[in-house]
């Protein structure tokens, strides 16, 4: 079995994370083959945390040279991503899921160029439910996401606002798509529901809470076959606030599950 080279774009809190999880898996079936990141201090700073040494490319060297290249950036550096891995057909593992509302025409170049593309299921649990409740017939589904100010407060949304932030407050409720141009590095869950779901109308609410330790996304499905409820209390990574640190460990799970013989849930 030849060995997947894995590309690593982006070197904050997940990407930092990955590459150093990527290092623990069976070196028989994938190397930590590049890393890419525009700010080249990143870079430094996780070297010296790794056992090998991965080759340091351009974002297209990257995707050119990699079996699977992971996106942990933003979504701007998603899309770019994307058209170059059409270009090279590489497979892609995309954290920065708001790319897919915002440019609904990558999944379909995707499908059509034949892309492996894998999204890890993010701060939110249920993502097997809801891949499973599509077969049904949906009538509702509502994300409502709280977080703290920290989390929160460079969010495009708040441009030209002022706002207070030292209250409790609902800040959003709205569509999908309006959601993700007003919070793209907070609500990535929501377009995760959607690609999951395939449930178009995913009513979005964002609260702000100041006294908040957590990231909380509560999910609510109702169906014509079940009800589904989830609730999820998320501890925000250190080094980065907006990222739950369920994303990290639930993109550890689907990098393993790729490479490994036994895939447990749909």
């Amino acid at each position: 079995m030849r060995k997947i080279k894995v590309g690593i774009v982006g070197c904050g809190a997940i990407g930092s994370n990955l590459a150093k999880f990527i290092e623990k898996l069976d070196k028989k079936r994938v190397v930590f083959y590049s890393i890419c990141d525009l700010d080249e201090k990143k870079i430094k700073r996780l070297l010296p945390q790794l056992e090998g040494k991965p080759k340091i490319f351009d974002l297209e060297k990257t995707v050119k040279t990699c079996d699977l290249v992971i996106e942990a950036a933003n979504i701007n550096t998603a899309k770019e991503i994307i058209n170059k891995a059409l270009k090279f057909r590489k497979d892609l593992f995309i954290l920065s899921t708001g790319v897919f509302i915002k440019y609904p025409h990558l999944l379909r170049k995707i499908e059509e160029k034949k892309i492996n593309l894998y999204i890890p299921s993010g701060a939110i649990a249920g993502a097997d439910g809801l891949s499973a409740v599509k077969y049904a017939r949906i009538k509702r589904i509502t994300l409502i996401t709280s977080k703290s100010v920290d989390s929160l407060k460079e969010a495009p949304f708040f441009k030209d606002k002022k706002i207070s932030l030292n209250k409790k407050r609902i800040l959003f409720k709205g569509k999908l798509k309006e959601a993700i141009k007003y919070f793209p590095q907070n609500i990535n869950v929501s377009s995760t529901i959607f690609l999951a779901s395939c449930f178009k109308n995913v009513e979005v609410v964002i609260k702000l809470d100041p006294k908040l330790k957590y990231n909380v996304h509560k999910i609510e499905i109702i169906s014509d076959k079940a009800k589904i409820n989830i609730s999820v209390e998320n501890t925000p990574s250190k080094i980065n606030p907006k990222t739950s640190y369920l994303a990290i460990l639930s993109s550890q799970a689907l990098l393993e599950k790729i490479i490994s013989q036994i895939k447990i849930g749909s």
